[in-house]
């Protein structure tokens, strides 16, 4: 069934038939399927098919997993990943059973300074890194295996070509039968990246609608509405923080003292404006938080001062 703006038009007056309303709710959860038409509806329509999604799943009186994250998102993005999360529950189980629920959801965390290694209901094994959530259904029921992730984790996926497995963040799908692959999109930090070490998978941009196909050895990047891959050798193609290492490659200052809060959970404050435009490179391994920040002082030219459990930097 096409996708219009007439159809989308009825749905969202509640006009649809059942056979139009579950074509539409499907399209909402992956428009990689849709037809060429999808390209030519306007966001504006798109968001507010989402919205009625929404809508309809508070009327069953059912709490969705994103609630607690839609502070995170704005605009289209965050319109996105609540239809897409909402559609996971309506089709969790086959038609004539009942949504899945809350409490059928798995939820693992890991506080900064943290890492955890989990095992999903197929047998594929995930690690969740500094300061991130996971999460996933008690069982794959359904003809995908679906999680959802904020922050940054590896996952080893075993293969079943009878049910892909997505990686569901705030603006990208990462589509996958079984590979290993590593996964970054932090809240409020504006890119999503992708690293293939095993294998390949279909990375998507929710918003812009491109998607690439990425093998091993390469990485994807979105930023904004664009999407783009390249490959990588030596220590880019490494996870880093797997190997207890550290690297940043023309990293922003205001992007290298997050990613150092994350992984030694400490508060680390930019005192002045100017500093937080500087940009470093570089590489670490087994690195202490004193070296790594010795080392940014001398390259980026800052002092920086210990108050306590929290760090301020400033220019000399």
């Amino acid at each position: 069934m096409n996708i219009t703006p007439e159809l989308l038009k009825r749905y969202n007056a509640g006009q649809c038939t059942p056979a139009e309303m579950q074509a539409v709710e499907q399209w909402l959860d992956d428009p990689e399927a849709g037809t060429d038409a999808i390209n030519e509806i306007p966001d504006e329509a798109r968001n507010e098919a989402g919205a009625r999604v929404w809508e309809r799943l508070q009327a069953r009186d059912v709490q969705p997993l994103w609630a607690r994250y839609r502070h995170y998102l704005s605009g289209i993005a965050a319109m996105l990943l609540l239809a897409s999360g909402v559609v996971w529950y309506l089709f969790q189980y086959k038609k004539g059973q009942e949504p899945v629920s809350v409490a059928a959801v798995q939820t693992i965390r890991t506080q900064k300074g943290e890492t955890r290694q989990i095992t999903l209901p197929d047998g594929s094994v995930v690690m969740l890194s500094y300061d991130s959530e996971l999460r996933y259904p008690a069982t794959f029921s359904d003809s995908v295996r679906r999680v959802v992730l904020i922050g940054e984790a590896q996952f080893s996926v075993k293969k079943n070509p009878d049910q892909p497995f997505i990686v569901e963040t705030a603006a990208a799908r990462t589509r996958v039968l079984g590979t290993v692959f590593d996964v970054k999109e932090y809240p409020g930090e504006g890119y999503t990246a992708l690293l293939v070490t095993e294998g390949k998978v279909r990375f998507a941009h929710k918003i812009s609608t491109q998607s690439e196909l990425v093998t091993a050895g390469m990485s994807g990047l979105i930023e904004g509405k664009r999407l783009s891959v390249r490959a990588v050798s030596g220590a880019e193609a490494q996870v880093s923080w797997l190997n207890n290492a550290l690297r940043f490659d023309d990293a922003p200052l205001t992007q290298v003292a997050r990613e150092l809060e994350r992984r030694y959970n400490v508060p680390i404050q930019i005192r002045d404006e100017a500093l937080k435009g500087e940009r470093y490179t570089g590489k670490f391994k087994n690195p202490s938080l004193n070296a790594v920040l010795g080392s940014l002082s001398i390259a980026v030219g800052f002092r920086y001062e210990v108050k306590g459990e929290s760090i301020s930097l400033y220019e000399k």
